[in-house]
């Protein structure tokens, strides 16, 4: 039995293998990916996704990122979609070599995955990639069996592809190669394949005069990866901000005195953490806080910042910092988790008009959507602000504190 269902068992092995690789090894990961993105269920937000080269992919990408706010729901989304780019390149691999034994071609379909795991452990790299890299293969194993058929349909389905998909789609052209182990087939498949590609030429040349973007950035994809090395944040400050979030100051301590942090707003997190635990006092917390202008060097680093300064009671410093994330999110896709920081300090530092402009932004979400609502209350009737058990405090205390952070 085990040897007539090896492929089963070793697909699964490798969906479990992802799955605690998400959820377990890199979990800090899939919480910045959410971090870093809003996702609207708007008509506007749809609308503005497919007015761009590869805009489905993008939209469908970035629909399952906001289900990265869960661990556990984040890595059993990343294990599905790298398994099912698996098993579709695995039927494509027997159709293109369909001589070669199935002991060597099932083991190479995990390829696209393995290589895409890696490369998603980069915030650089979107979901836009495995998704699009999916698309395309579906629509490879939609083509007729037959050559001429399927070279008409592959001729609709290149600007269509690309239009949904991105510039992967290249790959469809590509799949029509295989033919070149027939000799007869030589000199009409290579004609075939470079009219499809010029035809991908001519829909990324085109493309670029009805988008805001370089003719380089349409060839390697709008969405596919974004180059701003280190304006994300680093490995250590990820993972110190899952901590932070937890909540759980021991770990952070713990990790502190096995190896002293590199980044200055991972030091005062630990600092605050010590704090927590009575470790330090609270003069001594605010006395060794390190200046914001030296301690926001990346998103991350804001966003733990923004965090560290609400949990001292300085609201607007708070703010400030989430400000600067909002800045750091590629094209422009905002922060969910830092509009909800920025109703919070809005609604202590009176700004009822402009929490309400971010309430109406997190309402239209899936998972913030609830939170807002009863924002929206807190709006409406600020006095009910001062029996919240943290707001109120925080607002009785703000303009009372100097701002000298910025000094």
């Amino acid at each position: 039995m085990m040897k007539k269902n090896w492929k089963l068992y070793l697909t699964a092995l490798f969906g479990i293998a992802v799955f605690c690789f998400w959820g377990y090894v890199r979990p800090e990961v899939v919480l910045a990916r959410e971090s870093f993105q809003l996702f609207l269920y708007q008509d506007d937000y749809l609308m503005e996704r497919l007015a761009f080269p590869g805009g489905m992919a993008r939209y469908v990408g970035e629909f399952l990122v906001q289900f990265f706010r869960f661990v556990t729901l984040g890595a059993l989304l990343s294990a599905i979609l790298l398994v099912a780019i698996q098993q579709l390149f695995g039927v494509l691999l027997k159709r293109v070599l369909p001589a070669v034994s199935e002991k060597i071609l099932f083991p190479v379909s995990f390829l696209p995955s393995v290589v895409l795991c890696y490369l998603l452990c980069d915030l650089d790299f979107s979901m836009t990639l495995p998704v699009g890299l999916l698309f395309t293969l579906v629509l490879i194993l939609l083509l007729p069996h037959r050559k001429m058929p399927a070279f008409i349909v592959s001729c609709l389905l290149v600007p269509i592809g690309y239009w949904l998909a991105g510039p992967i789609i290249v790959l469809l052209p590509l799949y029509h190669l295989r033919m070149l182990s027939i000799p007869r087939e030589r000199i009409a498949v290579v004609a075939q394949t470079s009219g499809m590609g010029l035809l991908l030429l001519a829909c990324i040349i085109s493309s670029s005069y009805f988008v805001p973007y370089s003719l380089e950035n349409i060839f390697k994809g709008l969405d596919y990866q974004m180059i701003q090395r280190g304006k994300y944040g680093t490995d250590e400050e990820m993972v110190y901000d899952r901590l932070l979030r937890m909540k759980d100051w021991n770990e952070i301590v713990r990790r502190s005195n096995e190896q002293e942090p590199q980044s200055l707003a991972c030091k005062n997190v630990v600092r605050l953490a010590k704090y927590y635990l009575k470790q330090i006092s609270g003069d001594e917390l605010k006395e060794n806080l390190l200046h914001t202008y030296e301690v926001l060097t990346s998103g991350m680093a804001a966003m733990m910042m923004s965090d560290v300064y609400l949990h001292m009671g300085f609201p607007n410093i708070s703010q400030r910092a989430a400000f600067e994330v909002l800045e750091s999110t590629s094209n422009y896709n905002m922060s969910g988790r830092e509009l909800s920081r920025l109703v919070e300090t809005a609604l202590i530092t009176g700004q009822y008009e402009v929490a309400l402009k971010y309430i109406s932004l997190l309402e239209s979400t899936l998972f913030y959507r609830n939170w807002a609502k009863q924002m929206r209350e807190l709006a409406a009737h600020p006095e009910t602000i001062k029996r919240v058990p943290f707001y109120g405090p925080l607002q009785d205390i703000y303009g009372q504190t100097v701002d000298v952070n910025f000094f």
